[in-house]
């Protein structure tokens, strides 16, 4: 009878192992109206460096993060307004510090695929001006998502997408590729959180805005490569993002058009700058 007993729990165990493994769909499934809150956290360190010289900058910003849909089209891409408030901004460069708060709420309108890659950007304040503050404060900064499988997957399964995001202000592409892996289930606010680990390699070509663009630059081309690690906390039921943590390398070349007062003065700006650091972002539950 004992032998019996031992069967019957080794074949429960089983089953409860086979269950486990069973596939999951992990997507982001948006319904409009929705609203999420984050925390959102950022630290990088960059070596700016330009007419021979080399300066060490770092940045720390945090934020509260309110995440609004505002549609969602036939194929699942989501139309999401991603609104950054209660500022807290500190800067040290060449050994001078500042730290900024109560800056005005920030928003940007994305429009992100059921995979989390990025469909478009479009542009405001936040972005005028510049493809890196585009590419950081999406692709790699406010919204921070793993790059999620097109088909259901159990843990231990591997993924990998190599595609292209346009530069939203420019002219120009960032070609990117991906290898994901469903790490591991976890349980995370309640909730059975299936967690996500993308490594990327962004390589950049922009050139900046055309004459004209309001608030932007005319002529300005960026060059070089992002590296990611990105993980990602999915609920797999709620098809949303739980929390991300992310760190990025960057090594950037920028090429500045050359400026001037007017039209007799002698030029006072001109490229190259180089960028060159790493950066750390979270986005945790409010």
């Amino acid at each position: 009878m004992r032998r019996v007993a031992l069967l019957v729990l080794f074949f429960v165990a089983a089953c409860g192992s086979f269950g486990a493994a069973q596939p999951h769909t992990l997507s982001l499934a948006y319904k409009a109206g929705d609203t999420y809150k984050y925390k959102f956290h950022s630290t990088s360190k960059q070596t700016a460096g330009t007419g021979g010289m080399t300066i060490p900058v770092s940045v720390d910003t945090s934020a509260n993060e309110t995440v609004a849909v505002k549609s969602v089209d036939s194929s699942g891409v989501a139309d999401l307004s991603i609104t950054l408030s209660d500022f807290s901004l500190k800067t040290v460069a060449a050994g001078v510090t500042n730290t900024t708060t109560g800056l005005p709420a920030n928003s940007v309108e994305v429009k992100i695929r059921p995979d989390g890659t990025l469909v478009s950007v479009n542009g405001n304040d936040l972005m005028a001006g510049s493809p890196i503050a585009a590419l950081a404060g999406v692709g790699g900064g406010y919204f921070i998502a793993a790059v999620l499988p097109d088909k259901a997957v159990k843990v231990g399964d591997t993924w990998s997408k190599t595609y292209d995001q346009k530069d939203p202000i420019g002219s120009g592409t960032v070609h990117i590729v991906s290898d994901s892996k469903y790490l591991r289930d976890e349980s995370f606010n309640g909730v059975t959180a299936a967690v996500v680990e993308t490594k990327s390699t962004s390589t950049l070509d922009l050139s900046g805005p055309t004459q004209g663009t309001p608030g932007a630059m005319s002529g300005v081309s960026v060059k070089g490569t992002f590296t990611t690690d990105v993980m990602t906390w999915i609920d797999p039921n709620g098809h949303r993002v739980l929390k991300s943590h992310s760190t990025a390398q960057d090594d950037l070349t920028i090429n500045l058009p050359t400026t001037s007062t007017n039209k007799s003065s002698s030029p006072v700006m001109q490229g190259p700058l180089t960028a060159k650091g790493e950066t750390t972002s979270d986005l945790a539950p409010a």
